[in-house]
């Protein structure tokens, strides 16, 4: 049997023979731990394989894995993987439902730069009077945040927009994240539908100004912090 662990030591190879951009894991062991096979998707960067040699590199990394259980990757540029996704692949579709990223390069530096993207739309919003577009941009912005410093300490990509759940994971990594209970759950209110017009739970009636104005100045004060202590 193929477990999780198999499949990051064989991502380990990868990423010394082929550098690539990520390494999803998906099938059978991404979904229930263990499976009978080991699938991955690697996606590099558009040009990096000028010498057409990929998947000779790609064989001779998991060679040491073959005599131990099957394995079933593919290889895709990140334009490529761009254009299928857009088109709808059902394959890609899959991967993006039940995948598990075991490896993404430059992660740190991605995510906290997403995150600042996301805090700058949440504040041209308030400008603008888009009080609900802020307050979800700003919790979009505090998640990004939160896991560019988890992926600092070597944290696997969990598919979860929860707030108050990554406050927990950050407790496994001994980090403190300066965020009191009430602005938890009202962050985490934002994004789960807090407003009847899309889900019907209570509290009644779109977020006010000073909603929109509270939910920008956390994500800047979480960005603030977790872009410091990256520096670190």
């Amino acid at each position: 049997m193929v477990t999780i662990n198999d499949a990051k030591e064989a991502t380990s190879s990868i990423v010394k023979a082929l550098q690539p951009i990520a390494v999803i894991l998906f099938g059978s062991v991404a979904r229930e731990g263990t499976g009978s096979d080991l699938d991955l998707l690697i996606v590099t960067d558009d040009g990096s394989d000028k010498s057409g040699n990929q998947y000779l590199l790609l064989h001779k990394s998991l060679k040491r894995f073959y005599k131990n259980f099957d394995i079933e990757p593919f290889i895709v540029s990140q334009s490529l993987l761009n254009e299928y996704y857009f088109k709808g692949s059902p394959f890609l579709k899959i991967i993006s439902k039940e995948g598990r990223t075991l490896y993404m390069k430059n992660a740190v530096k991605g995510w906290l730069k997403q995150s600042k993207e996301e805090l700058n739309v949440s504040k041209y919003l308030f400008k603008g009077g888009f009080y609900k577009g802020a307050c979800f941009h700003a919790q979009q912005s505090i998640e990004k945040s939160i896991k560019a410093r988890f992926f600092k300490e070597g944290w696997e990509l969990e598919k979860t927009h929860s707030i108050e759940r990554l406050i927990i994971i950050g407790r496994d990594y001994n980090i403190k994240l300066k965020l009191s209970d009430e602005e938890i759950v009202f962050i985490d209110s934002i994004y789960r539908g807090r407003y009847p017009a899309e889900e019907g739970i209570l509290p009644l009636g779109e977020p006010s100004k000073p909603d929109a104005e509270k939910a920008v100045k956390i994500a800047n004060r979480i960005y603030r912090s977790m872009q410091t202590s990256l520096k670190n």
